[in-house]
């Protein structure tokens, strides 16, 4: 099934047809300022994603297949896990439109689903621009180092969890 019509995108434009009729039944009139709201939103993002789409299909491209399968594959072991660990918590979470590219790459060039899985937990516990913009300074170092106490072990669990029960699903 070709992305324009897989279950997520329809399932998507189901439930945006759905709040959009709920619109016009309230108020009596087809949502047009919403809609304009939401196209001028997308005209925002839409370069950012193009770029990070670019950006991650060119750094698969680059790195050599057996080095993304080396270190990040499944089979990678402990390694692909701290390496995603590692990666990940120096990730700045805000560049999603780069981030889940990349990902997206990487997949698509040899990595697998537990180190990935690593790297955006990581990644979204300890995004250093979040840390270091917001939670240091409105929080405290004292509950930054509380919550990385109790959250530091979650990316390799998380990863492999996700890599034992991708094995079931598949």
């Amino acid at each position: 099934m070709s992305a324009l019509l897989d279950r997520t995108t329809l399932g998507l434009a189901a439930v945006v047809a759905v709040l959009y009729f709920m619109i016009y039944r309230r108020t009596g009139f087809f949502p047009l300022g919403t809609a304009g709201k939401a196209f001028q939103l997308m005209a925002g993002i839409l370069p950012r994603m193009v770029l990070g789409i670019l950006l991650g299909v060119a750094v698969a491209e680059l790195l050599p297949r057996e080095i993304i399968e080396g270190w990040l594959s499944d089979r990678s072991g402990w390694r692909g896990h701290a390496v995603g660990w590692a990666a990940g918590a120096v990730a700045p979470i805000g560049m999603p439109f780069v981030l889940y590219p990349l990902v997206a790459g990487m997949m698509a060039g040899g990595a697998g689903v537990g180190p990935v899985v690593t790297f955006l937990t990581a990644s979204a516990l300890f995004g250093p621009m979040r840390i270091i913009t917001f939670e240091l300074p409105i929080l405290g170092g004292g509950f930054f180092f509380l919550r990385f106490l109790c959250v530091f072990w979650m990316p390799p669990v998380a990863g492999y969890l996700a890599q034992g029960l991708a094995r079931v699903v598949r």
